[in-house]
């Protein structure tokens, strides 16, 4: 059992029960930088049944030169994940999708239609940490082309855009959802990413939310978003992660 999970009375668990689904995290066994096997899987898997969650949508990384998932990987290991969902009688629905590299990698999946897309529609993808990439507004327009709604992961962890609300400003009218990282309100990136996630709350820019967890780590450390006042404030908001 998770340790948060063994906390004295006087310390109360967080419940992700108002968001219903998690749009970001990395759960799928073996597959990328998250679970390294069936047991960190299950280990997440009945965390998440503590927090309230009811569906998981995992978005394992798909980029060309870390993890070169494809979409027969990512469903192989959704498979093995679901029988320990069906094996243990866990109360949860698990979908796939993926978290796409902003790379050339990318613009070919979006050009052969080889792409999973969560709820049919909606396609998570993720920039360069380090700094912008020129290809971005291309992969958009493409994206939406297609079809499909862009939704940009955790834009509060890019350092390049902080203090720059104008950045922000372009790609939500571009028609670009935002993705925020339930762990940035808790500082767990850093002071100054969780004063970016502030500020986009502020603004009324967030669309839907993830824990992005690679690990019941992540999911123990959600605990202390009860510290923050913009946490109560995100689960009044009309998000995506709603289930219809």
């Amino acid at each position: 059992m998770l340790s948060f999970l063994k906390k004295p009375s006087s310390f109360t668990p967080v419940s992700l029960v108002s968001f219903e689904s998690d749009w970001h995290c990395h759960l799928l066994p073996q597959i990328d930088d998250g679970a390294k096997n069936e047991a960190d899987t299950l280990e997440m898997l009945r965390a998440y049944v503590a927090l309230g969650i009811q569906k998981i949508v995992a978005t394992p990384h798909v980029r060309a030169d870390f993890f070169k998932n494809t979409t027969q990987t990512i469903q192989a290991a959704a498979t093995k994940t679901r029988q320990l969902i069906e094996t243990h009688q866990l109360p949860l629905t698990l979908d796939v999708s993926a978290e796409y590299y902003a790379d050339e990698n990318f613009l070919e999946l979006i050009v052969h239609d080889d792409l999973l897309p969560i709820e049919e529609q909606y396609v998570l993808f993720e920039l360069p940490m380090q700094q912008p990439t020129m290809l971005a507004q291309k992969l958009v327009e493409k994206l939406q082309k297609k079809g499909y709604v862009p939704v940009l992961a955790h834009p509060e962890r890019y350092r390049y855009w902080h203090g720059k609300p104008r950045e922000w400003a372009f790609w939500k009218n571009e028609g670009i959802c935002f993705q925020l990282n339930l762990l940035s309100l808790t500082g767990y990136y850093g002071a100054a990413e969780r004063r970016a996630a502030e500020q986009l709350l502020d603004a009324d820019y967030i669309d839907a939310v993830g824990t992005d967890a690679h690990g019941a780590r992540h999911l123990e450390k959600l605990a202390e978003l009860n510290r923050s006042s913009y946490f109560k404030a995100l689960q009044q908001l009309p998000l995506l992660n709603r289930l219809s």
